[in-house]
């Protein structure tokens, strides 16, 4: 007797807690505590949120709980605190062990002479019955947490995808419709600016004044559609960066001379200052003097009387162009506020001074791409300091992005002008770890292969770069780890050079538009990230 007792507390025992599955787990031991114990039936009353029983689970599948037993259990489950036994008709016993949860039912008839050891068992099993039911409970509420942040997520990602689809309709929209306007506008200030002058001296002086009017107005107008362009095309990420190696001092020269006649009209002062005749970079020549315009105009704007000074000053990694105002100045609290889109550093200013509060936010979106920098300080009445910082080595941000077009004017240019725009974060220790590799690019089009071979050199690689085949025929002295050629170059002794790096054990990659089964080929027409990976992969092989 003493090992029947002692089996059935065992198996009772390991029917506990073998899943985090509540329902698995309960129907586990139903099953243990129904089968083996000789009785009829058994359920399990849930606790809801709100201390309301509710029936479970039960032993027999679809088992419909006795309106009887129901009844008798409405009035003995509510506040029980120790396992209970109610006699149901003449023969029926039912047990009923409460728990933190819930609680167990167990239909007993033909009641043995194990019963009072059945009930001690039970009394015993209590605590670890509720450790896993709490168990499984707490695992429960973290999947439906789980599940609810998932729903959640899925739910902002699907807005995040309608408002970046949003926002490329509005950027579209915008770009359209504004150049849709250009092409009015361009006629109205053209025929305005003709009949301004009144070479046939057929307007009167109100006419004369109206026209002028038209033609600012017009002017103001194309100034407003430029900087939405800008913005747009930012915004889109369709930016064009057309290197060339420039001489700042000229192109101030020439930025000064087109806005003198401004200044004179306002009876400004405007100084030019600097102290070397020529201080040549590698960078844009059109978007920085479309940066320094920005400034200027904002400086003369909101300067009444007094003077506009350009300085410039070299320092040693990079180049200042100071632009400084004696004008109305900005709050202290307002400065930080004057980069963003579509503000200024008050209301009543775009009142007053008109424009859109776009051309500073252009300006810096502009100088970062460039790997440059736009700083500013400012005194309310006093005037205001903006900074152009442009390093002497071109970091263009996002040069290998497939949205972002950058063209090579010069030749001459190395890949040694350039550093990436976030070489700084490098670790220098780690970087000398990995092992430099040797990449030769041949391709009768530099500007095509200048992109690759930046990002080529922020990946630790050493480029080289030949015109043609002959010249690769010439210096093959140099061991390389491998050759990338564009087949444009080659259209008909294409083989003999893969024969060639194939017999002198050089590993060739060769771009092609047309689709070759060939592991040697890489396909032109992958966007330009993509191709770039392809001829990583091609290297480490």
């Amino acid at each position: 007797m003493f090992m029947e007792h002692l089996a059935l507390t065992y198996k009772c025992h390991s029917s506990i807690g073998n899943s985090l599955d509540l329902k698995v787990m309960l129907k586990e031991v139903l099953i243990t505590f129904v089968e083996d114990t000789n009785a009829k039936d058994g359920f399990f009353f849930l606790l809801d949120e709100q201390n309301k029983s509710y029936l479970y689970l039960s032993y027999l599948e679809d088992n419909k709980l006795n309106e009887d037993i129901r009844i008798i259990l409405e009035s003995n489950i509510k506040g029980l605190l120790f396992t209970k036994i109610i006699d149901f008709d003449d023969d029926k016993k039912l047990l009923i062990i409460p728990l933190n949860k819930g609680v167990f039912i167990i239909l007993y008839e033909d009641i043995d002479k194990n019963f009072e050891y059945i009930l001690s068992m039970f009394q015993d099993l209590i605590v670890k019955l509720n450790i896993s039911i709490d168990a499984c409970l707490n695992v429960q509420k973290m999947r439906n947490k789980n599940n609810i942040l998932n729903h959640l997520t899925n739910e902002l990602k699907e807005q995040q995808k309608k408002l970046i689809e949003s926002d490329i309709y509005k950027t579209n929209f915008l770009a359209n419709m504004s150049h849709e306007l250009k092409t009015p506008l361009n006629s109205i200030i053209v025929i305005s600016s003709i009949m301004s002058k009144n070479k046939n001296q057929k307007l009167d002086e109100e006419q004369l004044r109206n026209m002028k009017i038209i033609n600012n107005c017009g002017n103001d107008l194309l100034l407003l559609i430029n900087d939405i362009l800008d913005i747009s095309k930012i915004e889109a990420g369709e930016i064009s960066i057309n290197l060339s190696k420039i001489n700042i001092i000229d192109l101030i020269k020439e930025l000064v001379e087109e806005i003198t006649p401004i200044t004179n009209e306002k009876e400004l002062l405007l100084e030019f200052e600097y102290f070397i005749d020529e201080i040549i970079l590698l960078s844009d020549y059109q978007r920085i003097k479309q940066i320094l315009k920005n400034l200027l105009s904002n400086a003369i704007k909101f300067t009444k009387k007094g003077k506009v000074s350009i300085v410039v000053v070299e320092n040693t990694n990079d180049i200042t162009i100071k632009i400084i105002d004696e004008g109305i100045g900005i709050a202290a609290d307002k400065l930080n506020h004057i980069f963003e889109r579509f503000k200024q550093a008050d209301g009543s200013t775009t009142r007053k001074y008109g424009g859109t509060g776009l051309g500073l936010a252009i300006s810096k979106e502009l100088a970062i791409l460039l790997g440059a920098d736009i700083k500013a300080s400012s005194f309310l009445e006093k005037g205001s300091t903006f900074e152009l910082i442009l390093p002497k080595k071109t970091n263009i941000k996002n040069i290998s992005d497939d949205k972002v077009t950058i063209s090579l004017k010069d030749e001459n240019t190395i890949i040694e002008d350039i550093i990436l725009f976030d070489m700084e974060n490098f670790n220098i220790e780690e970087k000398k770890e990995i092992k430099e590799k040797n990449i030769l690019l041949i391709n009768s089009d530099y500007e095509f292969f200048f992109p690759f071979a930046v990002s080529l050199k922020k990946e630790n690689m050493k480029i080289s770069y030949f015109k043609s085949i002959e010249e690769f025929y010439e210096k093959t002295d140099q061991e390389y780890d491998l050759v990338v050629l564009d087949d444009k170059n080659m259209e008909e002794n294409i083989d003999d050079f893969i024969n060639y790096c194939k017999n002198k054990g050089i590993k060739l990659s060769i771009l092609s538009f047309e689709k070759i089964e060939n592991e040697i080929y890489i396909d032109k027409t992958l966007k330009k990230t993509e191709l770039l990976n392809k001829i990583l992969e091609k290297v480490e092989q």
